[in-house]
């Protein structure tokens, strides 16, 4: 049996003053020393090689919440290191004379205090006001807020999805039945309401509601892809919905899904999954992957028109673009082809590749920094050059993105660049972003880097948000310690990021809200219940589910709150 050696606190500090475990207070100088015994030697010993005493004098910042514990000391000096055992104890001290002041802590969900401290308020404030929590519990954070619409007892809301400035989309759940129901946001009424089948929620993480082009379109069932990795799953089914409700059509799907390997790619790729999710919508004409075909359909009729056959059998990406000469150009997953009005292949090019990225130059991007240009046959690489002279490829770590005549490139190894239009580096940044192409983020389909206006954002998972100009001067820079789960903005203007959020004031699900302004400062920072069924209009309203309950929030009415208390 281990046992800790007791050591003798008293040739350090004489006859205490024993206000709190582990701090003691000398009788003759009263001064405070932090006195800790822990073990040491080989981590993976169930038996320490020797035990170690040490004694730590206490600053001056820190006797403030010692010798007098208050809330206000403690939101003041709560970020220092203390033992782990002393918010508990302090809190006990503080709760006796400022109750409601522990209160307004709770209720706000102050974040700069300890593990400790939040689990020690959640469990007092539940025992010293059990119905107010139970109205939390029930209408989550924050406080201002309105309900705008109960749903059937049971029901859960798993995505809204708007489709216009003051109507969204419920999809939920109720005894295995799912239902979408679309909702009038200013006049507080459903509209109409569809019965629909599982949606697809067994194999990659892709939306399953959206809105595209004029139509809410859902995926639903699944087709099994392979009997070991469930990303290989495929959806059943496509749904084309009008604004209205209306069924416009109904496509059993063929979709391709499968493994890139490394060795099938030497040089060029590494392990992940490929697939063609995606279709476009161009006035009224729907393009759809089908196998190595495309299915396109004319959503007037609801009709199958044509079929195309691509070249060498590669698979249609669902990318497809109206040049300004008349001519669709459709992206492939190995490469491009383009027809005219008459259906006829004017031009093909098929890598023996898969590129991560095709730019509108035609540029094929790979995942080791090789750059084929298929129309002058040029290729570039970008390669990382040690001391020693040696040089490495780089690794992209999320497809490249295109914008203002530039490319950016974020790279595996904390560093990017930003490239003219003739792939030539204007500016190296030492940052880069969450990896969706790695061997270990394979079919990772979020996005995360996001143009809002002439300016980029940056998430990067448990690290850190930038933002820069088109220029690649650095705008903000600030450090997250959680991940990033979506980035997006809602007006073209203002970048929304949501981040998961464990905190111990609540065994709830939920996210971390952070909006930015066009010029990067953070106007909100706020907990929401979610992030399923959590969504943005236009003008910054924004709706959050909690259990049956659909609420609204006023983003932009909130940060003039904030800026003007009354």
């Amino acid at each position: 049996m281990s046992q800790t050696p007791n050591f003798p606190i008293h040739d350090i500090v004489g006859e205490t003053l024993n206000p709190y475990r582990e701090i003691y207070e000398c009788s003759e100088c009263h001064q405070y020393w932090w006195i800790r015994v822990k073990g040491t030697g080989d981590p993976r010993s169930t038996y320490p090689e020797y035990y170690e005493q040490t004694a730590e004098l206490i600053d001056d910042q820190r006797l403030e919440l010692i010798r007098n514990p208050s809330v206000d000391h403690l939101l003041r000096y709560g970020g220092f290191n203390y033992p782990y055992s002393f918010f508990t104890e302090v809190l006990e001290k503080i709760a006796v004379k400022e109750r409601d002041s522990l209160k307004q802590i709770f209720l706000k969900r102050t974040q700069n205090l300890p593990s400790s401290a939040k689990l020690w308020l959640r469990t007092w404030f539940q025992r010293e006001f059990p119905n107010e929590f139970l109205d939390e519990k029930t209408k989550g954070f924050p406080s201002e807020v309105s309900l705008l619409h109960t749903m059937r007892e049971g029901e859960s809301i798993l995505v809204t999805e708007w489709i216009s400035i003051d109507q969204f989309v419920i999809l939920s759940i109720l005894d295995d039945t799912y239902t979408l129901t679309a909702f009038h946001f200013i006049e507080k009424r459903i509209l109409w309401s569809q019965s629909v089948k599982r949606p697809f929620t067994e194999g990659l993480s892709i939306p399953y509601l959206f809105y595209q082009s004029g139509h809410l379109c859902y995926y639903q069932g699944f087709q099994k892809g392979s009997e070991y990795d469930s990303k290989l799953n495929r959806p059943n089914e496509l749904l084309l919905f009008d604004l209205n409700g209306n069924l416009k059509i109904s496509i059993p799907l063929a979709f391709r899904c499968y493994e890139v390997l490394s060795t099938e790619e030497r040089d060029v790729s590494e392990y992940r999954v490929v697939h063609n999710f995606s279709f476009t919508i161009i006035d009224e004409t729907l393009y759809l992957p089908h196998g190595n075909q495309i299915h396109i359909y004319n959503l007037k009729s609801k009709q199958l028109i044509q079929t195309l056959k691509s070249p060498n059998g590669d698979a249609f990406s669902g990318k497809t673009f109206l040049t300004e000469t008349g001519i669709i150009l459709f992206h492939t997953l190995k490469g491009v082809f383009a027809i005219n009005n008459d259906y006829e292949i004017v031009f093909q090019y098929s890598s023996k590749f898969h590129p991560v990225f095709i730019d509108s130059k035609l540029n094929f991007y790979y995942y080791y920094a090789i750059v084929d240009n298929i129309q002058t046959g040029e290729q570039k690489r970008f390669l990382k050059t040690h001391d020693s002279g040696i040089k490495l490829p780089f690794e992209i770590t999320s497809p490249p993105l295109e914008f203002k005549n530039r490319i950016l490139i974020p790279f595996v190894w904390d560093k990017s660049y930003l490239l003219d239009d003739k792939l030539n580096i204007m500016k190296e940044l030492d940052f880069t972003c969450t990896d969706t192409l790695g061997p270990h983020s394979f079919a990772v389909t979020k996005s995360p880097i996001l143009i809002v206006e002439d300016k980029l954002v940056f998430t990067n998972d448990y690290h850190s948000i930038q933002m820069i100009d088109e220029m690649g001067n650095e705008i903000i820079h600030f450090p997250i310690q959680s991940e990033v789960i979506k980035l997006f903005s809602f007006d073209g203007k203002h970048t929304v990021i949501t981040l998961s959020c464990f905190d111990e004031y609540s065994e709830e699900n939920q996210i971390e809200l952070i909006l930015l302004a066009e010029n990067g400062e953070q106007l909100l920072r706020k907990i929401f219940p979610g992030p399923e069924g959590l969504s943005v209009n236009f003008d910054g309203f924004l709706i959050f589910m909690q259990q049956n309950l659909i609420y609204s929030y006023d983003l932009f009415q909130e940060i003039e709150r904030i800026k003007n208390p009354k």
